[in-house]
């Protein structure tokens, strides 16, 4: 028997419309939109029907807090925008420009004041999701995409913690998620963009921070001092480090970059 790939709904997906295969689910494009689905397989029989796997039950639902996390951050600038969710996946705005990952590899450094805005966006974006009582977790350069005007977007949210509205999100821990390592690897993300290459670290909870000598050279970096801060847990919230942010765009060309 061949295997397929299937929507929850029991219809089988045309390979051919595949552009993206995560660890969460399948990217498949629909015309001027990208529907992610779960992981659900079924067996052709020659005779053409089609069984769903035995083990399709253990993903169905794989997608659920991701579909709620994009509800509570509908409308939130900087978000992908999520048209709709539905049994059979997140339907979302198709961005032709790809990840920041791709284009990183695919150009050289633009100018500073782009990668300086491409900084202050991710920051802020970050900052909405946190005000709206979202954990982000998989922060990296992977899941910004550019709009036509190469703006960010955030997408995929599957790793996500969705707090209560009244929950002080700076006090809280989710499976050994915080806020700080948001900002941990919310600084991985700058220091990707403001030195054009790309850099990560595996960090799933405090407990497991990496040590201070994994910090990437920082000399002479723009915002330096603000990725330094972040590895050294020195902000509580993700507002400390806007309003740092904010000061050093505005002082960047008379202060310089940073000096360990």
């Amino acid at each position: 028997m061949m295997n397929c790939i299937l929507l929850a709904d029991g219809s089988r997906v045309n390979v051919g419309d595949m552009i993206g295969n995560g660890m969460d689910g399948f990217i498949i494009r629909k015309g001027c939109h990208v529907l992610k689905i779960p992981h659900l397989y079924g067996n052709i029989h020659p005779d053409g029907t089609v069984e769903p796997c035995s083990e399709n039950w253990l993903n169905v639902g794989r997608l659920e807090i991701e579909m709620q996390v994009y509800e509570r951050l509908r409308g939130v600038p900087g978000v992908a925008e999520c048209i709709e969710c539905t049994s059979n996946g997140i339907l979302l705005q198709h961005y032709p420009n790809g990840s920041l990952r791709d284009y990183m590899a695919e150009h050289e450094p633009p100018p500073l004041h782009r990668r300086l805005n491409w900084v202050l966006q991710a920051t802020d974006i970050i900052a909405r999701c946190h005000e709206k009582g979202v954990l982000v977790f998989d922060i990296a350069t992977r899941n910004f995409v550019l709009t036509d005007d190469l703006d960010l977007r955030i997408i995929d949210f599957s790793n996500s913690s969705l707090l209560p509205l009244s929950e002080d999100i700076n006090r809280a821990a989710v499976d050994g998620s915080t806020v700080r390592v948001d900002l941990l690897h919310l600084s991985s993300v700058i220091y990707s963009i403001m030195s054009w290459q790309p850099f990560s670290v595996d960090c799933a909870m405090e407990s497991e921070w990496p040590p201070i000598d994994q910090i990437p050279e920082l000399k002479g970096l723009e915002y330096g001092q603000v990725v330094y801060k972040c590895w050294t847990r020195m902000y509580t919230g993700i507002q400390e480090m806007v309003v740092e942010l904010r000061m050093c765009a505005r002082t960047s060309s008379s202060t310089g970059p940073f000096e360990q």
